[in-house]
């Protein structure tokens, strides 16, 4: 997670920031597809100026289609957020954007999750594990095929922004409370969550499991 930072964030960027994160925890809250939250913080840790911590329930050792498109909205959302409830969007964005791009680069080009593209594989890098990185290969597939690609890349992150954006339209209420209690306290943990985004609801709570 990284170690804590002290920066003297200004109110109008904490209120920013507080919108982003928010945007992300409703998301996967009101996704039942989602990895379970547990915390939210929009203090500095790391690199990151805030986070949203999911816990999945279980190992996954496969990922299917539909975990990863609900993913794709998780990260878009916090921007979704901003442009939404602030009518701008900033760079904090940036390593959202980064990540679901990747992830929308492999479902297309390495999973075959594009019905028209079909199951072949069309990746640009290949993995060397006992190097630890990626090297560039030279690309094997024509400029109209790559021209694909790009397109149904776009095509994902374009439908996850908008159901994101109906997410976040759909619950602008409860959001607002979720930015206002996280701005004051500047983190939340479930219940804290739930008392914003479903008031009413009895608290179960969260138990981290040890292995």
């Amino acid at each position: 997670m990284g170690t804590v930072r002290t920066l003297a964030i200004q109110p109008d960027e904490k209120h920013r920031l507080a919108v982003h994160e928010a945007g992300h925890t409703a998301a996967a809250f009101y996704n039942p597809d989602a990895d379970p939250i547990y915390k939210v913080t929009i203090i500095p840790r790391g690199h990151s100026l805030g986070s949203t911590h999911m816990l999945p329930e279980h190992d996954r050792h496969t990922l299917p289609e539909a975990y990863l498109r609900v993913q794709l909205t998780t990260l878009l959302a916090g921007r979704a957020a901003e442009k939404l409830l602030l009518g701008s969007v900033s760079s904090g964005a940036d390593d959202d954007i980064h990540r679901a791009t990747h992830l929308a680069r492999s479902m297309v080009a390495r999973w075959g999750m594009d019905p028209d593209i079909g199951p072949v594989d069309l990746r640009d890098s290949e993995d060397h594990p006992f190097l630890g990185q990626q090297t560039a290969q030279p690309r094997s597939y024509s400029d109209r095929t790559a021209a694909r690609v790009d397109q149904a890349v776009i095509t994902l992150l374009h439908a996850a922004e908008t159901e994101a954006l109906q997410i976040i339209e759909a619950r602008r209420g409860q959001i607002a409370h979720l930015v206002t209690r996280l701005e004051a306290e500047e983190t939340l943990d479930l219940q804290a969550i739930r008392a914003c985004l479903e008031p009413g609801t009895k608290i179960t709570p969260f138990v981290k499991h040890r292995k």
